[in-house]
């Protein structure tokens, strides 16, 4: 016979919560009898249980069973909303109750298989959830360090996973590039003009010119002239 304390009731009503088990007091009172009674012995009620274990009795009571098609349906909410559909995240953060009812032998049996089944691409959501402020931030001042134009429009062309992950977790490239301990102005405004130049091929052209030095067609043209005059 198990012993009961407060404290191992709200561990197996947290832990029946994170197994996305239905802890309606209609349920309990059908399956967990000895629950039921410990909690409301110790608690005086199955609400004070449930509080007492750090949960909301209303969502608790709002509870429907898991199907298929809610858990579809609750997937592809939480993508409109643009939540991050990573497994850690909707199962320690957003739904752990969604992510044990998706992972259940009977439903989907993994994350990956009910994120397919919700018509989304299961190998972006991980290759952009991997993304975290501190591996973008490192990413950032790598590419800094080798010379990579920063520029929001480069790096879209560049790494299109980094900036849309930056965009997600600091709310704006110029932040993510703050967070990085880079001034993002001097970014934003200095680039452009380099590529533009660079991309025009004038770079090169240009200083020489601004250093003093004459193109090997100017020093024609020169030559051309004294030959004229000893000539004439």
């Amino acid at each position: 016979m198990r012993k009961w304390s407060k404290d191992t009731i709200a561990h197996q009503i947290f832990e029946m919560y994170e197994n996305g088990e239905n802890l309606n007091y209609a349920q309990i009172a059908h399956e967990q009898v000895a629950l039921l009674r410990a909690a409301t012995r110790y608690f005086g009620s199955w609400r004070a249980a449930i509080e007492y274990a750090g949960l909301n009795y209303d969502d608790i009571r709002r509870y429907k069973s898991w199907t298929k098609a809610r858990i579809l349906e609750r997937i592809r909410e939480l993508h409109t909303l643009g939540e991050d559909l990573s497994w850690r995240h909707v199962s320690t953060v957003v739904d752990p109750q969604l992510a044990a009812a998706a992972t259940k032998r009977k439903h989907f049996g993994s994350w990956k298989s009910a994120v397919s089944e919700a018509g989304l691409d299961y190998g972006t959501i991980r290759r952009y959830r991997e993304w975290d402020a501190d591996t973008i931030t490192s990413k950032v001042n790598e590419l800094h360090s080798l010379g990579i134009d920063l520029n929001a429009k480069s790096m879209e062309e560049y790494d299109i996973t980094l900036i849309t992950a930056a965009r997600r977790r600091f709310d704006s490239w110029d932040r993510a590039l703050t967070a990085a301990g880079l001034d993002y102005k001097k970014i934003v405004l200095r680039t452009p003009f380099k590529r533009r130049r660079r991309e025009a091929g004038v770079d090169g052209a240009a200083t020489e010119k601004n250093a003093g030095f004459k193109t090997p067609r100017a020093k024609k043209s020169a030559a051309a002239k004294v030959a004229d005059a000893v000539n004439a």
